[in-house]
């Protein structure tokens, strides 16, 4: 792989990484994480401006979601064939000027088209800042890299729903699109000066290649879909579409296997610890998504307050987030990951079983909510961020280029699972806390393992 070592480091920017290089990560970070977040509270607007059905322009979010998931898959292969740098200046172009067609669209279908674009984009730009970042600061600085970097992951999707919630009636959703245009001009400005060159590896990609990835895609969202309309359907059409999605899923996997050039790689998935960080990012993503929608529907649903209300909860997830950030960087620097992970996903669990039980709203309820709410943040910022970083922690050099596509795709389906749960939970909303809550001790087990297996094999602590 190829690094450069940035000129004129500074104090206040990461190790290994320049402050321009810095300021250029995060921006790319938070323009598809932001937007995304925000677009679930702008479908009013959008629908009263488009002239059509708000389940209509729903469509724009199922697309985006389907176009990222395929071009998560389809990243490792692009960074592989071209390089990180070329891959990143094209993707974050192409967000740019697809957030640009949502903004001047007139009608559903170019909206909807723009959304998918912009969705293709946002599914090559995450793995392409991990694998610059990789290639910058080795896979041992990973852990300090990210915990920055990975930031917007945490943060952006509890402050975009209130950002967008706030800004809406100010400036209209139009412009809650076109700001991502002079944003994203500024850091491929910025990237030109400060991103090290890579090259690409002669290797294959074409259309056959590419359509290995259909079998995955249609295997997911089948399970999205078992999951979301599985109150509505018999039993056996939960079973049968359920094997159906994981046969198609199975069939992807075989053929990456047996691929000259595998799109995803999932050899990988033959290390039991590989597997585990995997697995650990699925529980994470679907408790993090999952808390997010669960304080919304509880806060204006069960609760009865304006959806700012549940807005300023996020946001103080958000901050519990950014400073669990200073220890991850500082104390916990040389603590095992998955102990981490383990403790961060227990503290997550209380917190949200602690939201999910308030009943009555009034000025105690209040500081309960916003108490539990911080704690939340910490232990999903110490988790989310130590599982985007982990995966790097049990692999080699060789197969490094993988593992930011692995760990988002986890990371986005067990959010979606996670948000399909929650959105058809029958029982009560503290029921719904202790089932987080169940899922997320699960998760801390299978990290406490892996940790226990870590100290009998005598491997060092990551």
């Amino acid at each position: 792989m190829s690094a450069t070592t940035p000129q004129n480091p500074r104090s206040d920017a990461l190790p290994g990484l320049s402050t321009g290089t810095t300021a250029v990560m995060l921006l790319a970070s938070i323009l598809p994480l932001i937007d995304s977040s925000l677009v679930n509270v702008l479908l009013p607007s959008i629908s009263a401006s488009l002239g059509v059905p708000e389940s209509s322009v729903q469509l724009g979010i199922s697309g985006y979601m389907l176009a990222a998931t395929g071009g998560i898959i389809l990243s490792t292969t692009c960074l592989r064939r071209f390089g990180s740098r070329q891959v990143w200046f094209v993707a974050v172009a192409g967000f740019a000027v697809a957030s640009a067609l949502v903004g001047f669209a007139t009608s559903l279908p170019v909206f909807v088209a723009a959304r998918v674009v912009q969705g293709a984009a946002c599914g090559f730009i995450m793995p392409a800042v991990q694998q610059l970042t990789a290639e910058i600061v080795g896979r041992q600085g990973m852990r300090a890299a990210l915990a920055t970097l990975g930031l917007p992951a945490v943060v952006a999707p509890a402050l975009g729903p209130l950002l967008g919630g706030i800004l809406v009636d100010a400036v209209g959703w139009r412009v809650l699109f076109l700001v991502n245009v002079p944003v994203a001009a500024a850091a491929a400005l910025i990237a030109v000066s400060v991103l090290p060159r890579t090259r690409g590896v002669r290797t294959r990609l074409g259309i056959a290649q590419a359509a290995q990835a259909v079998p995955a895609l249609l295997g997911m969202v089948g399970l999205l879909w078992v999951v979301s309309s599985a109150p509505t359907l018999p039993t056996w059409g939960v079973v049968t579409a359920s094997c159906l999605a994981v046969a198609l899923i199975t069939v992807f996997c075989v053929l990456d296997l047996h691929a000259r050039t595998p799109l995803l790689d999932v050899s990988l998935y033959r290390r039991a610890s590989f597997a585990t960080v995997m697995g650990l990012c699925l529980v994470v993503g679907a408790v993090f998504y999952g808390t997010l929608l669960s304080t919304s529907l509880h806060v204006q649903g069960d609760l009865g307050q304006p959806s700012w209300m549940a807005g300023v909860l996020l946001g103080v997830q958000g901050l519990g987030a950014w400073v669990v950030r200073s220890l991850i960087r500082g104390p916990w620097k040389s603590a095992n990951a998955f102990g981490v992970i383990a403790v961060g996903l227990l503290v997550a669990s209380a917190g949200t079983v602690g939201v999910q039980a308030i009943t009555t709203w009034d000025a105690v309820a209040f500081g309960v909510a916003v108490t539990c709410s911080f704690i939340r943040g910490l232990g999903l910022g110490a988790c989310t961020l130590l599982a985007l970083s982990a995966a790097y922690e049990v692999v080699t050099d060789d197969q490094a280029p993988a593992v930011g596509a692995h760990s988002r795709l986890m990371l986005q389906f067990g959010g979606a699972l996670g948000t399909a749960l929650v959105g058809v939970w029958p029982g009560s909303a503290v029921g719904l806390g202790v089932a987080v809550a169940v899922v997320a001790v699960l998760g801390a087990s299978g990290a406490a393992v892996l940790v226990v297996r870590q100290r009998t094999a005598g491997v060092p602590t990551p």
